[in-house]
Parts: C-alpha cells; sequence; structure tokens
C-alpha cells in the first residue's frame, strides 16, 4: 500500500464530524508509527530490560 493509499485509509476511516486537526493528528500518528517500524526494521531499539536500565539516568538530566 502506498502512503498516498495509508493516507486515504486513514481520512476514510474518520467520521464525518471529523476536523481537519482530527486528520493531521492521525496521518502524524500514521507517520510516528512507521518510523518506529522502520527504527526497528535497522535493529535501532531497545529491550525493556534495556531501557529500565536507562530510564533513571534519562530522568536525572
Amino acid at each position: 500500500m502506498s502512503v498516498k493509499d495509508v493516507a486515504h485509509a486513514a481520512i476514510d476511516a474518520l467520521p464525518d464530524t471529523a476536523s481537519l486537526q482530527d486528520a493531521a493528528d492521525r496521518i502524524a500518528l500514521l507517520a510516528a508509527l512507521e518510523k518506529g517500524r522502520q527504527a526497528v526494521r535497522e535493529g535501532r531499539w531497545k529491550s525493556q530490560e534495556e531501557v529500565e536500565k536507562l530510564l533513571p539516568s534519562w530522568l536525572e538530566k
């Protein structure tokens, strides 16, 4: 499915009362999810255990 097809499907799934902001939010969410999937495909991810170990140092900053 092309990016254009995904965007069309996302917009088509919105209720008739949806605003342009609702559509923009939905597409932004899909873009963020795809960015995350791409990172996983490239091996750029951390396990939950790794994140739990790193989290305290991230919160100190």
